[in-house]
């Protein structure tokens, strides 16, 4: 299992060999972790710049939670890893109650990872939103990537709840599951088509 200690290259590596982990999951937290550390750049260029004093309220709170995120999704790139690990360990045990309970489990752990995932990336999304008019004009830039990744973010952890849905042997929790990834996408969407035309307003205005 590769976690954020290992280097750049090594992950990178062992997403493109023949072998399950580190997967579609684990690549969509780490492309959310990167949109939450561009914002962060973003923000600490801001924090202190003169002329932006009078926005220190709303930047240095905005900073922490770009922070928590990143460090949230970081931890989730080694938690969809064991998930999968569960469920194919899960797969493997002879049928039976046994089995069949331990596949459950790691199928709603399978399930809930990439939610926590779309929750925290659209989390990301609101805070760029948010900071349009207080950050650093010269950087703009930088949070319109934060802005596109945590929008691609979002949009593969979706991907990766829909996949394990036809698992869920109950029709009404598969409606359930369904109906809450749509809205979390619903609000994404809206965030990310508020976002981007706001950034680039400001930036063209030159302000």
């Amino acid at each position: 299992m590769l976690d954020s200690s290992a280097t750049i290259g090594q992950f990178l590596n062992a997403a493109a060999a023949k072998q399950p982990t580190p997967g579609g999951g684990s690549i969509t937290a780490l492309v959310g972790a990167l949109g939450a550390s561009m914002g962060e750049m973003v923000l600490n260029y801001s924090i202190g710049k003169k002329g932006l004093e009078a926005f220190e309220g709303e930047l240095k709170p905005a900073l922490i939670e770009l922070s928590h995120a990143r460090n949230l999704l970081t931890q989730l790139m080694s938690d969809d890893q064991a998930a999968y690990e569960a469920m194919a360990a899960a797969r493997r045990l002879p049928p039976g109650k046994d089995r069949t309970e331990k596949f459950s489990a790691a199928l709603l752990t399978a399930i809930r990872v990439p939610q926590a995932i779309a929750k925290t990336t659209v989390a990301i999304l609101d805070v760029a939103d948010r900071m349009v008019n207080f950050v650093n004009f010269h950087l703009l830039s930088d949070l319109a990537v934060c802005s596109d990744l945590a929008m691609a973010a979002t949009r593969c952890a979706v991907y990766n709840v829909r996949v394990n849905l036809t698992s869920v042997e109950s029709a009404d929790e598969r409606r359930q599951i369904q109906s809450g990834v749509s809205l979390t996408l619903t609000h994404a969407a809206a965030l990310i088509q508020r976002v981007g035309p706001r950034i680039w307003e400001r930036h063209n205005l030159g302000v």
